[in-house]
């Protein structure tokens, strides 16, 4: 039945009544921190106040920074769309967040979904208490004994890196160079496979790695829904990391145990563990430890380690080639302490420092993720503030703002490993750097990541002399359709071989 003489002026109407009601309903809740008497990010109808994000035009990191810089509140709030979210920026409140009252703070945003078991049984994602038991089941892995065996592996993997670099001399994308690194690091200690990513670029594991974490519209998408929209990416069953490429890692890592299982022999890696949870029966059962969330874990170890791992030793890698004084002092250092322990060993790693100091401050300009998310689980008062955070609030922690903090990081735009001597480290708060998170649910791999950074370094710059290039991107511009903290291009950079001056 019409309203009116005629159909187009009937559908203009409920054209405007339909704009009407999504204005109110995206709308209902812009008075939350007006309200409360707290500093907010002005929001736009439908978007909230992260349109900049939304439409891709800069990256999570960088606008959260711009809006701490814009405001010197200890906390403050924006809207996602049409939820309220507070973001905090005093390391006295991130302290009771993040350590003394995490029990009210114990899991984070990101969807865990129910549609993908692979996924939602994946440490990153997983809520309490299924997160606390299987943590500490998985924490053995990343033990010293455990890394020790890793460490001949991830060396073999070094030899590959240097002979694949002395192969191609000259200007090679740095990014590239270590997602190889990476790859055929991992895929050997989580499935106990050598993907030869340095011989094929398009191998099973490297697309694997490029599906996962490549910079498309697809993928960025993905990620607003699952960090920002949780309702939608259950409702449209959004798949994080593509179906394929879970098929894949599922069916090679059955494969390994079947295998580790019928020869017998101890491989160092992190199938030995799940063959020995497996079959631990008293385990299994208190956990439901078996097919797909078995599987799970391997997948969180592939793709946190990957771009943990590549990602922090090419920024490391790219600031020294900007500042050849402290690549030479970091490459005497590494060819010192290989000629003490004959070679790349677990104890020559722990005993240098400056390369410590290099990569800290890697991580410092460049954090991975540059964010960190809770959902408060009660509602909760925030100690010596007027602040209470409801329950079922999303509280972000802006890593990437914290960092580069001119009050913690002098001259923060500036690398200098220096901030982390013996005689300044004490000057940095563990609660304003904190690249791998803090408290329980700190980053269990942190201690792998590490290790493969390292390596890779002692490999690359014990033969090899890395310069800047016509193309080397100076400052690195940001990918914004990452959460990541991605280069935007691949940071080439001119690689020559290293001639030691005869002594």
């Amino acid at each position: 039945m019409l309203l009116t003489s005629t159909w187009i002026l009937d559908l203009i109407i409920f054209f405007g009544i339909g704009i009407i009601f999504m204005y109110i309903y995206s709308t209902r809740k812009y008075d939350y921190f007006k309200k409360r008497n707290i500093h907010y990010e002005k929001p736009i109808p439908l978007f909230g106040s992260i349109f900049p994000v939304l439409s891709m035009k800069t990256t999570i990191g960088e606008w959260l920074r711009q809006l701490c810089n814009s405001t010197s509140a200890p906390y403050f709030g924006i809207f996602v769309f049409d939820e309220p979210y507070i973001i905090i920026k005093s390391p006295e409140i991130i302290k009771h967040i993040l350590v003394k009252d995490f029990s009210n703070f114990s899991d984070r945003t990101v969807l865990a979904p129910k549609h993908n078991k692979i996924m939602s049984n994946m440490l990153f994602v997983q809520k309490n208490p299924d997160w606390r038991k299987v943590r500490s089941k998985m924490s053995p892995v990343f033990s010293s004994g455990k890394l020790k065996g890793m460490l001949s592996i991830i060396n073999e993997v070094g030899v590959d890196l240097n002979r694949y670099i002395r192969e191609n001399l000259g200007q090679l994308e740095t990014k590239e160079v270590t997602a190889k690194y990476s790859t055929d690091a991992i895929s050997k200690c989580a499935f106990a496979i050598n993907s030869h990513s340095f011989k094929d670029e398009n191998s099973d594991f490297r697309k694997v790695g490029r599906a996962f974490f490549d910079f498309t519209w697809r993928n960025g998408f993905v990620q607003i829904a699952y960090f920002f929209k949780q309702n939608w990416a259950s409702t449209l069953r959004l798949e994080f990391f593509e179906k394929w490429s879970l098929a894949f890692l599922r069916d090679i890592f059955w494969k390994a145990i079947e295998k580790r299982q019928q020869i017998g022999v101890k491989g160092n890696d992190l199938i030995d563990i799940i063959v020995e949870m497996r079959n631990n029966k008293d385990l299994c059962e208190e956990l439901n430890f078996d097919g797909d969330k078995v599987v799970a874990q391997a997948v969180q170890f592939f793709a946190a380690g990957f771009e943990t791992t590549s990602s922090t030793l090419s920024y490391t890698l790219y600031e020294l080639s900007l500042q050849p004084t402290l690549q030479t002092k970091l490459r005497n250092e590494i060819i010192s302490n290989i000629k003490k322990h004959d070679g790349i060993t677990y104890e020559g790693l722990k005993q240098m420092k400056y390369m410590d100091m290099c990569i800290f401050e890697a991580l410092r300009k460049y954090p991975v993720l540059p964010f960190l998310d809770r959902r408060c689980n009660e509602d909760y008062k925030v100690p010596g503030t007027d602040l209470t955070i409801e329950k079922g609030m999303p509280v972000y922690i802006p890593l990437m703002a914290l960092h580069y903090d001119e009050r913690y990081f002098p001259e923060p735009e500036k690398y200098d490993p220096e901030r982390f001597s013996e005689s300044n480290k004490h000057n940095v708060n563990g609660l304003y750097y904190m690249p791998f998170g803090e408290g329980p649910r700190i980053c269990i791999g942190e201690r792998f990541g590490m290790l493969g950074v390292k390596v890779g370094l002692s490999h690359i710059l014990s033969e090899f002399v890395l310069e800047r290039s016509p193309e080397t991107p100076v400052p690195v511009k940001f990918e914004p359709k990452s959460f990541l903290l991605q280069s935007t291009v691949g940071l080439p950079l001119r690689y020559r071989e290293f001639q030691p001056t005869a002594a």
